[in-house]
């Protein structure tokens, strides 16, 4: 195992790199100048020597190699600058939206296991009847739902119509609830459709007759053997749909007005903020790529066996 962790940890170093590189220069590279931005914020009419100006304060007239040494150099000392969307330092941002983005995809997971565990379970227990029929056209529905058009319809109906809640983000959990369940829903709807067809494969298994044959109840074998053997595709898929809702919480953000990760890098984006932007991309990749490691160190948990096979093969 502590072999397997190192090899996990330089991979994650070299992937961090990659995007670090590759994202400073595709936006290095975008054409747009963030010292002419600056500069046609202050005056109508900026001269070339104004912008010139500009550039040379922000250090965009050193070479490429040097701005990102000097860049990579200030995310570990957390040394990165002014954002040119909020004026304030960058790290500071990061931990604000980034504590608001983290709370949003924290109740979506609830929703997610809320849903997909006993919904899957029901539909394994009641295969090809009613339930499980009609759960089956709802999650393709679910699936293909585009997250914005459902959080209007969120909105529509529990602040609008109902008055459950407001249009605006409410202070605490409860301003967290529709728009986690809407960024919820198409993950839920895709893992209880995997876990549904993980946990129909383990019924045909040899442990499975077996444990009928000692006289255990359907629900037990269910909950207490097969449940834990089809969960190793589920915790990949469900560690992947992680990082893809820190990334694509935008949509989200934006609907329901919160100010989170997704919007911030939306915003640096158009205001060509090249210094936030390459930051959110290699805070999000990190997140994504320590998901996908905590994917495979639970699998070899649930089903040390499964280490033991490669080891053999």
């Amino acid at each position: 195992m502590k072999k397997y962790i190192g090899k996990r940890i330089i991979s994650f170093l070299i992937v961090l790199v990659g995007v670090s590189i590759l994202s400073f220069l595709l936006i290095a590279w975008s054409g747009k100048d963030p010292a002419e931005i600056i500069a046609h914020r202050g005056v109508s009419n900026p001269t070339p020597e104004q912008i010139e100006m500009i550039r040379a304060e922000m250090g965009l007239d050193q070479p490429l190699p040097v701005r990102y040494i000097q860049w990579l150099s200030g995310m570990f000392t957390g040394e990165l600058g002014t954002s040119l969307t909020t004026h304030q330092p960058i790290v500071k941002d990061l931990h604000k939206y980034l504590a608001t983005t983290t709370s949003l995809v924290g109740m979506a997971i609830l929703w997610i296991i809320v849903l997909t565990v006993p919904i899957s379970l029901l539909c394994a227990r009641k295969r090809n009847r009613l339930f499980d029929q009609v759960t089956r056209g709802i999650t393709i529905c679910g699936i293909c739902v585009p997250t914005f058009w459902l959080g209007f319809l969120l909105l529509l109906f529990f602040a609008i119509h109902l008055k459950w809640f407001s249009v605006l983000p409410s202070p605490g959990w409860r301003g967290f609830l529709l728009p986690s369940f809407a960024l919820a829903v198409p993950s839920s709807c895709s893992l209880i459709r995997i876990m549904r067809s993980s946990l129909l494969a383990e019924l045909s298994s040899d442990y499975v007759r077996f444990a009928k044959a000692r006289g255990l109840s359907a629900n037990r074998i269910l909950v207490c053997h097969i449940l834990r053997n089809a969960l190793p595709p589920v915790v990949t898929i469900f560690f992947q749909q992680f990082g893809f809702l820190i990334a694509g919480g935008a949509v989200i953000e934006s609907v329901f007005s919160i100010k989170g990760i997704g919007t911030y890098l939306v915003d640096s984006v158009i205001a060509a903020d090249t210094i936030a932007v390459s930051t959110c991309i290699v805070v999000i990749a990190a997140i994504f790529v320590v998901a996908n490691f905590m994917a495979d160190i639970i699998n070899r948990l649930l089903c040390p066996w499964m280490v033991r096979e490669e080891n053999d093969t």
